[in-house]
């Protein structure tokens, strides 16, 4: 009976440490997309629900954020969250109201995405502050305008 408590416990021990070696943030919490799309989101709701209509305006209110809400992503600096580390690109952020359908994070539409993304995959962003990675296909179905 000891040597079934014992087999059982090793057993447990051995599946959390294997287990917690591959642990890391996902690759969607962890990019500048994440806090892009939440002050995008809170831009908004600052505005009466009306998105920046020009990338001055948003700017403009990123440049007035305190650090404090910067590092509170683990940001530094605001051109952190406008270039992608994935492929190194500016995100193409759509600024005025959203056209596209409301299938995105969220279900709601996307206000910014990764231009070229990673292995196929890129990166979208809703105003609500929710991103998802998606296929080629998925993408031009939530950005169709997109290139």
């Amino acid at each position: 009976m000891k040597r079934i408590a014992l087999f059982t416990v090793l057993v447990c021990l051995l599946l959390v440490v294997g287990c917690s070696r591959g642990l890391s943030p996902s690759v969607t919490e962890s990019s500048g997309l994440k806090p892009l799309a939440v002050f995008y989101g809170r831009y908004q709701s600052q505005h009466r629900g009306k998105p920046p209509e020009k990338e001055s305006e948003f700017r403009k209110f990123l440049d007035a954020l305190p650090a404090s809400e910067l590092l509170s992503f683990n940001v530094k600096s605001i051109d952190e969250i406008l270039v992608s580390s994935r492929d190194h690109q500016p995100y193409t952020i759509l600024y005025g109201f959203p056209k596209g359908p409301p299938e995105g994070p969220g279900g709601v539409p996307i206000i910014a995405y990764e231009q070229t993304g990673v292995g196929g995959k890129r990166l979208v962003a809703s105003s609500l502050g929710g991103v998802e990675e998606v296929d080629e296909a998925r993408f031009q179905k939530l950005v169709p305008s997109a290139p």
